[in-house]
């Protein structure tokens, strides 16, 4: 099933320069797919990357009308599908790669910030257990705004 066609093409509209602020819509059908029953892993991946950058980056860019979500309710789905994917989660290098980054990077709009870190670290030890040499950019390409989000994270020398 996968992340449906219509989320990745407003996703890669938000990319670059010319980039338009698709995201929350990427995001709201998204939710939707999830809330119509939809526990494909790439979908809770997105999902979760949706929610987590509307809360980091400003409105101008997503597109995120904050009349209609509140940062409460971006906060909570984030945690919904990472609860649904936790048990399958400590073999999974991808899913603690961008959880645990996305914790990492801005714990505070996800929650406690002692949890928030604590989980963060966890994932990465679980991850650079799994991955010693760190998950490559060709693994994210052609994935939307999150691939390319997480394709030049993926760069950082040293980095997570």
């Amino acid at each position: 099933m996968g992340v449906p066609r219509e989320v990745l093409e407003l996703e890669n509209r938000s990319l670059g320069r010319e980039g338009e602020p698709t995201l929350f819509r990427a995001y709201e059908l998204l939710l939707e797919e999830w809330r119509r029953g939809s526990r494909d892993r790439d979908v809770g991946l997105h999902l979760m990357f949706l929610a987590w950058y509307l809360l980091c980056e400003p409105a101008h860019l997503t597109g995120l009308d904050e009349r209609a979500v509140s940062q409460a309710s971006l906060s909570a789905v984030f945690g919904k599908v990472h609860e649904h994917f936790q048990p399958t989660i400590r073999g999974d290098a991808e899913a603690l790669y961008v959880v645990g980054l996305m914790a990492h990077l801005f714990p505070y709009v996800l929650g406690e910030v002692a949890e928030i870190d604590a989980l963060a670290e966890e994932y990465r030890a679980l991850y650079r257990a799994l991955v010693p040499q760190g998950l490559t950019a060709d693994i994210f390409i052609g994935r939307g705004a999150y691939g390319d989000y997480f394709a030049s994270q993926s760069q950082v020398v040293g980095g997570y």
